[in-house]
C-alpha cells in the first residue's frame, strides 16, 4: 500500500503479519484459492493490497465444495445463504471458529454475566444462532431456541414467553421489537409491567440507524447491541456499552475500499468492507468484498475498546439514486423512524418508483397528519422527491396477521375420531390446523385488502406518467 492510504489500514501489531499469512496459506488448501492466489506471494498485513479481490460471485460459482480447505464431513456445520441477490451460496463454518466468537460476544456484552435468559429468534439455518449458543455456555446461561421462521414459535407466542419465563435477552433482526411492540398493544399488554424483564436486545441481520435503535430502546427499556455479520463471512463486529459496533479484529483482518476504483478510502468515508479470514480454518476468505457499504471510524470509543468502529449502511448495490443524487436504505430508515417518532407511531413503509419516494405511514387521524411540521423537516432530510401517505392503522402492518399463524401438530396417519375433536383424514389437515375468522374478521381482511390493491394501481399509473 502506497503512503497515501497507509492510514486506512489497520497498523500490525506483533504477530499480525504472521496471522495474515497464516490465513492466507490455509486459504490455499481450498481449490478455489488454490488457483485464485496462484503466483501471489504475501509477507504481511502490508502485501495484502497485491493479492486478487474474492466475489460473491466466484463463492456462487465454487458451491458447494470448492472453497473448503476440509472435506465436508469435518465441517462443523453447513449452511446457506438466503439467496435474496441471486441463488444460494454454500457456507461452511468450524466449531473452533464459532466458540471464538462466542467468546468475543460474551466479552463484549456485560448483561451475559449477569443471570441470562435469551430468547433466540433467528433461525437455526443462520449461523449467527450458534455464535449465541457458544455466547451462553461462556455465559453459563439459558438459550431459548425460537426461530422466527418456525410456525411453532408465532410472534403471539414471543411475549407469552417473555413474560412467563422472564426472558432478559432477546435476539433478532432489529424490526422484529417494533412489530412485537405492536402486537403487545393489540394484547393489552403493559411494556413495563408485563414485558419489562428484558435487559439487552441483540438486532443484526438487518439495518440499525440510530432512530431505530432510540425507540427500541424507549419502548422497550433494554439497551440495543447491534450483531452484525452474514453466512459467508460469520461474525464481524460486535456493539458496545457506548452504543457503537466494533469490527471484530480479533476474527478478521479488514480494508475499506471504493465502490468502483477498490482502492483503499479514508477514515469517515463510506467504501465496501473488505476482509480476510484469520481464525477460520473451513471455509477461509482473502480480501472478499462484501459489498457492504461502510462509514468507520478509527477515532477511540468511549468503551475503551481499541479499533474500528463502523457504520453499515447497506449494500452498495441498493443505493437510491435518482438525476445524480443518491440516499441509503440507512439515512432513509433513519429519517422515517425520526418522522415516526414525532407523530407518535412507529410503522411505515418505503415504495421506491421511477421518479420518486413514497412513504406509507400509519396514524392515529390522517387527516390532521398532513402538512405537519414533521413532515417538511423530514423532506428536508431526503435528497430525493418524496410523497407521504397517512393511512390509518392496520393498513401497513395487519396486526391481525400476526395471530393467524398455524397450529403445528406431530405429523401422522392416524386420526381416532372417538378422542379427537379434529376429525381430519389427510396427514396436512393432521400436520397444520388453519384459524377460522368471524365474519367482522373476515370483512376488514377484504375490505384492506381492496384498499391495497387500488393504492397499488394508483402508484402504477403515476409512476408510468
Amino acid at each position: 500500500m502506497n503512503g497515501q492510504h497507509a492510514a486506512v489500514a489497520m497498523s500490525p501489531d506483533s504477530g499480525r503479519d504472521e496471522m495474515v499469512r497464516d490465513a492466507v496459506g490455509r486459504a490455499r488448501r481450498s481449490p478455489f484459492y488454490s488457483r485464485h492466489l496462484a503466483g501471489h506471494e504475501i509477507h504481511g498485513c502490508a502485501d495484502l493490497a497485491r493479492l486478487p479481490l474474492t466475489f460473491k460471485e466466484h463463492l456462487r460459482d465454487a458451491t458447494p465444495y470448492g472453497m473448503l480447505t476440509v472435506p465436508p464431513h469435518e465441517a462443523w456445520h453447513y449452511h446457506e445463504t438466503s439467496g435474496t441477490t441471486g441463488e444460494p451460496i454454500s457456507t461452511w463454518c468450524g466449531l473452533r471458529e464459532v466458540q471464538l466468537m462466542g467468546a468475543l460476544v460474551h466479552e463484549m456484552v456485560p448483561e451475559l454475566s449477569t443471570p441470562t435468559v435469551l430468547l433466540n429468534r433467528f433461525p437455526l439455518f443462520a449461523p449467527v444462532s450458534f455464535v449465541f449458543e457458544e455466547a451462553l455456555r461462556h455465559a453459563g446461561a439459558c438459550h431459548i431456541a425460537a426461530g422466527n421462521l418456525s410456525w411453532d414459535v408465532p410472534f403471539s407466542r414471543v411475549l407469552d414467553f417473555i413474560k412467563r419465563l422472564k426472558v432478559t435477552a432477546l435476539s433478532s433482526l432489529p424490526l422484529e421489537p417494533i412489530l412485537l411492540r405492536e402486537l403487545a398493544r393489540v394484547e393489552g399488554l403493559d411494556m413495563q409491567r408485563d414485558l419489562g424483564s428484558l435487559q439487552v436486545i441483540f438486532a443484526g441481520g438487518a439495518l440499525l440507524p440510530p432512530a431505530l435503535r432510540r425507540l427500541i430502546e424507549a419502548d422497550w427499556g433494554a439497551r440495543v447491541v447491534e450483531i452484525y455479520g452474514s453466512n459467508e463471512t460469520l461474525l464481524m463486529g460486535v456493539g458496545c456499552t457506548a452504543g457503537r459496533m466494533h469490527l471484530a479484529r480479533e476474527l478478521l483482518e479488514f480494508e475499506v475500499l471504493d465502490a468502483h476504483s477498490h482502492h483503499p478510502v479514508p477514515p469517515g468515508q463510506a467504501g465496501v468492507l473488505t476482509l480476510t479470514s484469520l481464525v477460520h480454518e473451513v471455509f477461509p476468505l482473502v480480501r472478499y468484498f462484501t459489498g457492504d457499504l461502510v462509514r468507520v471510524s478509527t477515532d477511540a470509543c468511549e468503551c475503551g475498546r481499541p479499533g474500528w468502529t463502523a457504520e453499515c449502511l447497506g449494500r452498495v448495490d441498493d443505493l437510491i439514486e435518482q438525476d445524480g443524487v443518491s440516499v441509503s436504505g440507512y439515512e432513509l430508515l433513519d429519517a422515517g423512524y425520526e418522522f415516526a417518532a414525532e407523530l407518535g407511531t412507529r410503522v411505515f413503509f418505503v415504495v421506491v418508483q421511477q421518479r420518486r419516494l413514497r412513504l406509507l405511514i400509519e396514524v392515529g387521524n390522517p387527516e390532521q397528519a398532513r402538512g405537519c411540521a414533521a413532515e417538511r423537516r423530514l423532506k428536508q432530510r431526503i435528497p430525493l422527491p418524496l410523497r407521504v401517505e397517512y393511512l390509518r392503522e392496520n393498513d401497513v402492518l395487519d396486526r391481525s396477521a400476526m395471530f393467524r399463524g398455524p397450529k403445528i401438530y406431530k405429523p401422522s396417519q392416524i386420526s381416532d375420531w372417538r378422542r379427537q375433536d379434529r376429525k381430519t383424514i389427510t396427514i396436512m389437515e393432521a400436520l397444520l390446523e388453519w384459524p377460522h375468522y368471524d365474519a367482522a374478521t373476515a370483512f376488514h381482511i377484504v375490505r384492506r385488502q381492496i384498499r391495497n390493491g387500488l393504492r397499488r394501481r394508483r402508484f402504477l399509473r403515476e409512476d408510468q406518467r
